[in-house]
Order: C-alpha cells, then structure tokens, then sequence
C-alpha cells in the first residue's frame, strides 16, 4: 500500500511539474507581447519629448537684427527677426516719443502710418521696411518690440526690444528746432552783420541728363539763396566750400515743405547749403545733384563765396518712376578747394504712390 502511495505522490507532483511549466511559458508567451506593444509607444514618446524639448529652446530666442543702430530721419532701413520652427504670427510696436512718427510698408507695397504703442500685425514674415520721422530732437531714441505669438494656445507668446537713435542733423545740438532766418544767423560772427541780396533768388534753367536711363525728368527747378556775411577775404588765404544738407520733401512754386516721403505725382525736392569756411573768396563754382530714379542733374557756373558767405539751393524734380527707398545728393566741384572731403552729401527718401 505504501509503494502504491508513492507511485501516486511521484505522477501527481510530474503533473504538477508539466502543468507549471506550461504555464511558465504561457505567461512568457504574454509577456513577450505586452512588451512589443509597449516598445513602439515609449520611442514616440522619447522621440515627442526630445522633438519638444528641441523646438521649445529654438522659439524661445527671438533675435532683431537691424541694419544699423542709428538712422537719419527720413531713412528707410530694414529689420529683421528670427524665423520660428513653429507656426505663428508676428507683431511690432513702438513706443510713444515726442515729434517721432513711423511709417511701414506692407506685404502689398502699401506704406502704412502707425500710431505708437498698438501692435501692427506683420503675419508670418520675419522682415519690415520701416521709414521713422524725428522732428523735435537732434537725436532720438525709439524703443521697438517685436512680438511673436504662436498659433498653439497652449505655447506661450514670446517678444524681444531694442532700440535705434534717429539723427535730425538739420536740428542744432542745442535740441531746439530752428526756423530758416534762425539758421541763417547761427552762421554768423559774433559782432558782424549779415545783409540779405536785393535781388530775389535766382531760378536757374539747367541741363539736366537721365544717365542713361531714358527716363524723362523734365526740367529740374533749382531756388538760390545768397546769404552774406564777412564779405573781407584774405588774398593769401585758402578756400573751402562745405556742402550741407538741409532736408528733403517738396516744392510748390518756390516754397519747399519737408517731408518724411515723396508721392510719385509731386514735385519732389531736396535742400543743401553750400558755404565757404575758407579764408579766401572762391572761384566760380558748380554741382552735380543725383536724383531719386537715377536722375543726375548738373548745375551751370555758380556765383563766388566769400568767406562766411552761404548759398542755399533747392532742387525740384519731377517725373519719378520708381518707388521704395531712393537715394540723392550733389557733389561740388570748386577749382583750388584744400578740402574735397567737405565737398558732397548722401541721403535717402522713400518714395510712394
């Protein structure tokens, strides 16, 4: 009876051993699925967190970059800004000062006049033309934001500032505007009288040439001004004819009105000063004006200068063609001059229809 018992206790405890060991691999069989289901799942979520990671540390540096950090009034120059890896929108505001306007221009060409301290939205692009008018101080300093806003609700905004110093350099350093009778007599020495011409300005008929271009200017209106002052010049003395620009807007008869733009339908001007700092009257001289759409416009034989003594020319020209940022000057050309590095200016109007 014992060795039947035995004999029992040795299947039962094989059955035990074979139903164990099914089990075992049944349950390895299981898990061996779980966990290729799991597998793919936890990468995706590796590869969402880096990828999230990556592009949360790329949208947060927002960085403005402008041409430069000084402008002159009147200028168009470009800013520029970090292009997001995410989709979204982006916005910029100035802050309020004093006898300073902005003016932009859209996606369309349009030049738009924006009110400081409200967002003007810029859409996706990550560029803007910007044209910014300081009329009451020499320098300026203009405070911008940009703004980016992302389209995911959930990600937070993210904005960036700086700041460019505009330049009226038709403002003394004294920071007070002057009118023209003001700045005339600024020119003169302490003690000296100045007298005004008795004959009015003169209106000159020059010839003018499109270098080239074939474009039809008309014919350019120039206004003179002669301002007298120390008219006693040393023989043995040098001359020195400094040019001097004055401002840039448009011309109605013979009145000049400045202006931060020029429409392509206006008669367009500019301003400059051409003065003698030397000690010795000059000899007859002449410029040549660059005009906006590559005019080039060349004076006849301009009256001498004695020492102190000034001309102030206005040159009115027409029949622009091209709109955008557009460059001018004049260059003299004065025989016996010592200095040539006085002799010629550059600036920049935005022209618009």
């Amino acid at each position: 009876m014992n060795q039947v018992t035995q004999e029992q206790k040795d299947s039962v405890t094989k059955t035990f051993a074979i139903v164990g060991f099914v089990v075992a691999i049944l349950f390895a069989v299981w898990l061996a699925v779980q966990i290729v289901g799991v597998i793919p799942s936890a990468f995706n979520s590796l590869a969402s967190i880096a990828d999230g990671v990556y592009n949360y540390n790329e949208d947060q540096e927002l960085t403005v970059a402008a041409n430069d950090t000084v402008a002159n009034t009147g200028e168009a120059f470009e800013l520029s800004w970090t292009q997001m890896s995410r989709p979204g929108t982006y916005a910029f505001s100035y802050a309020c000062t004093e006898g300073t306007s902005v003016d932009v221009r859209n996606a369309k060409g349009d030049v738009l006049s924006l009110e400081c301290g409200i967002d003007y939205t810029l859409g996706d692009t990550n560029a803007l033309d910007i044209v910014i008018t300081s009329e009451k101080q020499r320098f300026t300093d203009v405070s911008y934001t940009i703004t980016y806003t992302p389209e995911d609700t959930e990600a937070l905004a993210v904005e960036t500032s700086s700041q460019i110093t505009i330049v009226n350099a038709s403002i003394p350093t004294t920071g007070v505007a002057m009118t023209d009778e003001e700045a005339e007599a600024e020119g003169q020495v302490a003690g000296e009288t100045t007298s005004e011409p008795e004959e009015e300005p003169v209106v000159e008929e020059p010839t003018t040439n499109t270098g080239g271009t074939g474009l039809t200017a008309g014919t350019p209106t120039t206004v003179e001004e002669i301002i007298y002052a120390i008219p006693t010049s040393d023989p043995n003395g040098k001359i020195d004819l400094q040019v001097t620009y004055l401002g840039v807007g448009t011309l109605e008869g013979r009145t000049f009105a400045s202006a931060g733009s020029i429409d392509v339908d206006e008669q367009g001007a500019f301003k400059f000063e051409v003065t003698n700092i030397g000690t010795k009257t000059s000899k007859e001289w002449s410029y040549d004006a660059h005009l906006p759409s590559g005019i080039e416009y060349t004076s006849g034989e301009q009256d001498v200068l004695k020492p102190n003594e000034k001309a102030i020319i206005t040159i009115g020209f027409e029949g622009l063609t091209q709109v955008g940022v557009e460059r001018f000057g004049a260059d003299i050309d004065a025989e016996s001059d010592v200095n040539n590095n006085n002799n010629s200016f550059t600036w920049a109007v935005n022209v618009v229809k």
